[in-house]
């Protein structure tokens, strides 16, 4: 999870991308707007990664987790918190991460 956080806030602060309402004064947000960039999504970023860890630690569950996070990342979406492109990229990165996060489990004993 760690890893997710720095991945996702040094790219937002990297790129400052707006959030739907402030690219478009027609999108209202449904709840406050939070004060940092949009892209990429966090809450798609930590989900995805949780997800791709849970899953490995228990395969039978996986496809639900990865549910999980994909109805996570697009509640961001409808609420006008998050262009659609922020989440499908918070998602992809997050799933690397857990990879890469399984990968380092398993070759020191963790796993």
């Amino acid at each position: 999870m760690m890893d997710a956080g720095i991945s996702c806030w040094d790219t937002k602060y990297y790129y400052m991308y707006p959030r739907p309402p402030q690219g478009n004064e027609d999108i209202l947000c449904l709840f406050g707007l939070p004060n940092f960039p949009s892209y990429t999504s966090g809450h798609s970023t930590f989900s995805a990664a949780a997800a791709t860890v849970l899953g490995y630690v228990f395969p039978a569950e996986a496809s639900l987790f990865d549910s999980y996070a994909k109805d996570a990342s697009e509640s961001r979406i409808y609420s006008r918190i998050h262009w659609r492109y922020d989440c499908e990229v918070g998602v992809e990165v997050g799933n690397t991460i857990g990879d890469m996060a399984t990968a380092v489990a398993a070759t020191d004993g963790a796993d």
